[in-house]
């Protein structure tokens, strides 16, 4: 080889050194679900499921970048095949035929918060609120499996109230989703106050990472998200992640 040859192939070689490290990006969009997502005043994304989804692309040399969009818009865009996908996104019928669902990013237990003074070993299984003063937060989803078995409660308007209304008021069980309670709890330092129960009947509703099927790539990008969840699961950063917001 020439030395003009030499130093074309050099050249070329320092040319392409910056690509070689380039991580591929992939766009994501979620919606304010704490402590899953949250979103702040300014504008800035954190929370579990955050976190975990940007280490376990990481993990695979895939950068995340996540924004926030109505959830309504969300999932049109998922179903057309606009964007990418989302996070935080649980398994419903028809979201199957254009979503590709992720193995599982986080579980939401719905539990029975009682005060850390109350015995609690009369509430074992979801009908046994029946029996008790039950509060829950006004107009979210897990007030309705209320409704729908008859069970009278009170609402309260967010879960600060509702921690509040079994330590402070006549109000036997706040019925809430486990981490959300247990991290406003801490926020507002009254985590020694409460105790948790978990409902015997009850199982865990788990949330995915959803990719579109319309979404280029969208199959092997799954598998690489898979596998880096699989690595920090593995490594312990998943856990760690987790108990900083309990």
């Amino acid at each position: 080889m020439t030395l003009l040859n030499r130093l074309v192939v050099s050249f070329t070689v320092l040319l392409m050194l910056p690509y070689a490290h380039a991580s591929q990006t992939v766009q994501l969009y979620t919606v304010d679900y704490p402590p899953y997502t949250m979103i702040d005043d300014k504008g800035v994304i954190n929370g579990i499921d955050v976190e975990v989804t940007q280490a376990a692309f990481a993990a695979v040399g895939i950068n995340a970048d996540i924004q926030t969009a109505p959830w309504k818009r969300i999932l049109k865009s998922i179903e057309y095949g606009r964007i990418a996908g989302t996070i935080t996104c649980s398994k419903r019928a028809g979201r199957e035929s254009y979503i590709l669902f992720s193995d599982v990013l986080s579980e939401a237990h719905q539990v029975a918060v009682i005060s850390a003074v109350r015995n609690g070993s009369d509430i074992n299984r979801f009908m046994d609120l029946a029996k008790v003063k039950v509060s829950v937060v006004d107009g979210w989803g897990i007030q309705k499996e209320l409704i729908q078995a008859g069970i009278v409660h009170s609402a309260v308007p967010d879960i600060d109230s509702g921690i509040r209304s079994i330590i402070f008021r006549d109000i036997d069980v706040f019925y809430n989703g486990e981490l959300a309670t247990q991290h406003r709890a801490k926020l507002i330092g009254l985590q020694d106050k409460i105790k948790i129960k978990r409902l015997k009947s009850q199982t865990p509703r788990q949330y995915h990472l959803c990719l579109s099927k319309q979404y280029p790539e969208a199959e092997p990008l799954m598998d690489k998200f898979n596998e880096g969840l699989r690595l920090i699961k593995s490594n312990g950063q998943y856990q760690a992640i987790y108990d900083r917001y309990r």
